[in-house]
């Protein structure tokens, strides 16, 4: 009798062969999680060509490097190249080895299979994006390490004022004073904020950041000064604020323009005396941290219209760096878009872009800026093989009528016929959230952890999970702090 121990994703998986017979020997019958029949033999469908130098276990981000020189055995045995703790796998599961300069799978008869993309197959070729499952086990094919874009260097451009900028913040590196960065929402303020910290003298110690404009306002004393136990409500232990947690190191402060005008003067005497009072404490407690601060509402800044008070922008405004969106400096669109193409090359293949593509990505104007740029080129690489085409881009929402005082799209990209369902203002919001939101649930099932899949997509850890609460996008379960 055998024992079942689930049906995952549409496969019925078993931990225990029957009496008498070998693990490697038991047979069962399942169906691919698509549904069709199973494949047992020949390619599977290759979703991009490319040299395969690593494999990834997607929920733990665990890398194993594969030697060109070598086969690996791929099971639960002690005696396995790579041994994985998985009840559903069989001893010997499956062997990865190179064919004419590829790396190919070969199911070794194991009870639950061996599939590519959801596809149960005997022996498939694999190819940088695909995914190997195992049992429960979920393993990326990966190419060859990209470069590793660090410091300043990751600000992508040759634009002149985006250099000017950057020299700006450079030099401010060197210094201990207060940085302010301007720039609209995607255009790299916080990408500007790492690059300081990390060329200055305090790169050994922490990099705090903190989006002011995602914490309930009965809260942000509490995340900037800490507070005491029993303060208020729910306070039932002493907890440090940002400013002493970034003792040491950097205190990034997001959207400081949605800081409430009320905590405004707190922040400007903590600034002042480099000493904060938590929330129900009478003492006071000092920090060593540099601050840097962003916001994407300039307009009146340092004067009585702004959304900062005047003292305040000018204690932070020591240094003021200014971002160009990107509609302004155009001539960096295929630097930017081949340094995207390059980064996501390792865990999607190679791809290039089309004439039509090309000509789409020049007329559209990025009102999501960088950001927005970066997550069209993840889509049409998640959606296309070799060639991206301007379809691949922009989702489907995007592409009806809007007002192209919001988000004007090129040419060719709106079909005559596409229905006004949605007001020129849901139809862009809902485009752009859409996309955002599967670019996030596929870093999350591709990487597993919070933090790496923020990494992947270039957010901080805390935007990425802010924007997940919006969105509904379910976050794992790290267990009570």
């Amino acid at each position: 009798m055998m024992v079942l121990d689930g049906i995952v994703g549409g496969r019925t998986l078993y931990t225990q062969p029957p009496p008498g017979v070998a693990d490697s020997a038991v047979e069962m019958k399942a169906e691919p999680r698509d549904g069709s029949p199973v494949t047992q033999s020949g390619p599977t469908a290759r979703r991009g060509f490319g040299r395969v130098a690593a494999l990834r276990e997607a929920r733990t981000g665990v890398e194993i490097p594969l030697a060109d020189d070598r086969r690996y055995v791929v099971g639960k045995g002690e005696n396995c190249d790579i041994a994985l703790a998985d009840p559903c796998v069989s001893r010997v599961h499956c062997v990865l080895e190179r064919r004419g300069g590829a790396w190919f799978v070969r199911d070794s008869g194991s009870r639950n299979g061996t599939f590519i993309n959801d596809r149960r197959v005997e022996s498939a070729e694999l190819t940088p994006g695909t995914v190997l499952t195992v049992g429960l086990t979920h393993l990326v094919a990966l190419g060859p390490p990209c470069r590793v874009r660090t410091g300043f260097d990751r600000l992508v451009g040759r634009d002149p004022t985006l250099r000017t900028a950057v020299e700006l913040a450079s030099r401010a590196a060197g210094t201990d004073c207060s940085v302010l960065i301007l720039g609209e929402t995607g255009t790299g303020k916080e990408v500007v904020a790492q690059a300081i910290h990390e060329t200055s003298r305090r790169a050994d110690g922490p990099f705090v950041a903190l989006n002011c404009g995602a914490i309930p306002r009965e809260l942000i004393g509490s995340e900037l000064f800490g507070h005491e136990r029993g303060a208020f409500t729910g306070a039932i232990g002493d907890r440090v604020g940002v400013f002493v947690q970034a003792t040491g190191g950097t205190l990034f402060l997001d959207e400081l323009g949605e800081l409430p005008l009320a905590q405004q003067p707190h922040l400007l005497r903590a600034l002042e005396t480099r000493r904060v009072r938590p929330v129900g404490g009478v003492g006071e407690l000092p920090f060593d941290a540099r601050v840097i601060a962003a916001t994407n509402r300039d307009g009146g800044l340092g004067t009585e219209r702004g959304a900062l008070r005047v003292d305040l922008y000018h204690r932070l405004a020591t240094v003021l760096v200014r971002l160009p969106p990107l509609r302004a400096r155009p001539g960096d669109l295929d630097e930017l878009v081949g340094a995207f193409l390059e980064e996501l090359g390792r865990e999607h293949g190679p791809r290039r872009l089309s004439s039509g593509a090309r000509r789409a990505i020049r007329e559209h104007t990025w009102p999501g800026n960088v950001r927005e740029l970066r997550q069209a080129v993840l889509r049409a690489v998640t959606f296309s093989t070799e060639i991206i085409e301007a379809e691949h881009l922009f989702p489907t929402a995007w592409r009806q009528p809007i007002d192209p005082a919001i988000a004007p799209i090129g040419p060719g990209l709106v079909p005559p016929s596409a229905p006004p369902a949605l007001s020129p203002a849901i139809a862009s919001l809902a485009g752009y959230e859409a996309m955002v939101k599967d670019a996030m649930v596929e870093a999350l099932q591709r990487h597993g952890s919070l933090r790496s899949a923020a990494d992947s997509l270039g957010m901080a850890k805390s935007t990425f999970a802010d924007r997940a609460r919006r969105l509904g996008i379910p976050l794992p379960y790290r267990g009570r702090r």
